[in-house]
C-alpha cells in the first residue's frame, strides 16, 4: 500500500513540477515580463527543488518522513496550482522557492520510505516503480497544463491540486513512520559525501551531465539540420518514453543481477551507443530506435544508484536518496550555460562528441564502488 501510494504522489508531484516552462509564455504575456525575468521563475524551482534533496534528506531521516513525503507534493500542487492567482511577480517567485522545497522534501523522504519498507529482495523493482511513476508524471504535464489553462484559463490550474491532496490525505491516515535507530547527525552527513557514495554521486552527475546535454541540444541539432518541429517532438517524446522504461527495468534487473553489475553494464554499453546517437544520420527512420535504445541504456541506473546508495548508508537513506536523484540533476544542469556557449562557438558534434569521453571516468567510478552484501536477496 505504502509504496503505491508514494508512486501516485510521484506521478502528481512531477505532474505540476513540469507545468512552469510550457507555461512561461502565458506568464510573461501575464506579468509583462522578458523571457530573461520569467526565466527566473525556473531557476528558482529548478535550484530549491533540486539542489536542496540532500539537505531535505538530512531532515526527513530525523523526522516522521511520511509527513514531508504527503507535504511536499501539496506545496509543489499549491505553487504551480496559483500560477495564475498572484497579483505580483516577486510574489510567484516566494511561492515557486517554496514549492521546489516540496518537491526536495518529497523527493528524499518518498525514495527513502520505498527502499526501506520494500522487501529487500524486490527494492530494485520497487525503486524503478517509483522513479518509473515521476517520469509518468513529468510526460504528462505540459499536455495537462495546456489542456487546462486552454479550458478554464491560468486560474483554473487550482481546479487540479486534488491530484496531489487525495493520495496525501491517504498516506496521513496510515501509522507513523519511526525512525528505526539513532538519526544521523551532521557529522555522518558530511561522511557520504566521501566514499562510496561520492563515488555513486560523480558517476551519477557525468552521466546526466552527458545525456541532459545531448537531450537539451536535441532540438538546437535538429534544427540546424532542417529537421520538421514534428519530427523533434516524436524524437522527444521516444527519449522520454524510453527513459520510463529503462528507468522500470533498470531497478528490476538489479535484484538479479546485482546492484554494481547494472552500473557498470549499463555504462560500458552506453559510450558505444552515444557515440552512434551522434555519428548516425538523424534523418534515418531507424534513428529513432537508437535513440530509444540509449534513453532506457542511460537511465537504467537511476534507480538501481540510489538502491545502491542506500544499502551503503542504511540509516541515511533519505539524504542520500537525495544526494542521488535531485542533487545530481541540478548539479550537472548547472554546467550546461557554459556548454551551450560551446556549442554555439564550435558546433554541436565536436563539443558532445568530447562530453561523451566523461563516461569512462563515470564507469571508473562505479567499477570503484564496494557493494555490500545483500543477504536474504
Amino acid at each position: 500500500m505504502l509504496p503505491l501510494l508514494l508512486a501516485w504522489l510521484h506521478t502528481a508531484n512531477d505532474l505540476f513540477s513540469n507545468f512552469l516552462t510550457p507555461l512561461l509564455p502565458k506568464l510573461m504575456d501575464r506579468f509583462g515580463v522578458g523571457l530573461g525575468t520569467a526565466g527566473l521563475l525556473v531557476s528558482v524551482y529548478s535550484l530549491t527543488g533540486s539542489l536542496l534533496q540532500p539537505f531535505a534528506g538530512l531532515i526527513a531521516d530525523r523526522l516522521d518522513r511520511r509527513l514531508l513525503a504527503a507535504l511536499g507534493p501539496v506545496l509543489v500542487a499549491l505553487g504551480m496550482g496559483s500560477l495564475g492567482v498572484w497579483p505580483r511577480f516577486e510574489v510567484l517567485l516566494l511561492v515557486l522557492g517554496l514549492a521546489g522545497l516540496g518537491s526536495a522534501l518529497f523527493h528524499a523522504s518518498g525514495a527513502s520510505l520505498v527502499g526501506e519498507y520494500a522487501p529487500r529482495q524486490r527494492k530494485g523493482f520497487w525503486l524503478s516503480f517509483f522513479g518509473s511513476a515521476g517520469y509518468l508524471g513529468l510526460s504528462l504535464g505540459p499536455i495537462v497544463a495546456l489542456l487546462a489553462v486552454g479550458a478554464w484559463g491560468l486560474e483554473g490550474l487550482l481546479w487540479l491540486t486534488p491530484l496531489a491532496l487525495l493520495p496525501a490525505l491517504l498516506l496521513l491516515r496510515l501509522p507513523p513512520v519511526r525512525r528505526r535507530g539513532k538519526p544521523a547527525g551532521f557529522k555522518d552527513f558530511l561522511r557520504v559525501f566521501r566514499g562510496d557514495v561520492a563515488r555513486l554521486w560523480g558517476m551519477a552527475t557525468l552521466r546526466s551531465l552527458v545525456f541532459m546535454s545531448f537531450s537539451t541540444t536535441l532540438p538546437y541539432w535538429y534544427a540546424q539540420r532542417g529537421l520538421p518541429d514534428g519530427y523533434t517532438a516524436l524524437s522527444l517524446s521516444v527519449y522520454s518514453f524510453s527513459a520510463t522504461l529503462g528507468t522500470f527495468l533498470g531497478g528490476t534487473l538489479s535484484d538479479r543481477l546485482g546492484r554494481k553489475a547494472v552500473l557498470v553494464g549499463t555504462l560500458s554499453l552506453g559510450l558505444p551507443l552515444y557515440l552512434a546517437l551522434l555519428l548516425f544520420p538523424p534523418e534515418n527512420p531507424l534513428y529513432l530506435l537508437l535513440l530509444s535504445a540509449t534513453g532506457a541504456l542511460m537511465n537504467a541506473g537511476i534507480p538501481v544508484a540510489v538502491a545502491l546508495a542506500q544499502d551503503l548508508e542504511p540509516t541515511q537513506t533519505a539524504t542520500v536518496s537525495g544526494l542521488l536523484m535531485g542533487f545530481t540533476w541540478g548539479f550537472a544542469g548547472l554546467f550546461y550555460a557554459p556548454i551551450g556557449g560551446l556549442i554555439e562557438a564550435f558546433g554541436v558534434l565536436p563539443v558532445l562528441l568530447a562530453l561523451g569521453g566523461l563516461i569512462l571516468p563515470a564507469w571508473a567510478l562505479a567499477r570503484g564502488v564496494q557493494e555490500p552484501s545483500r543477504m536474504g536477496a
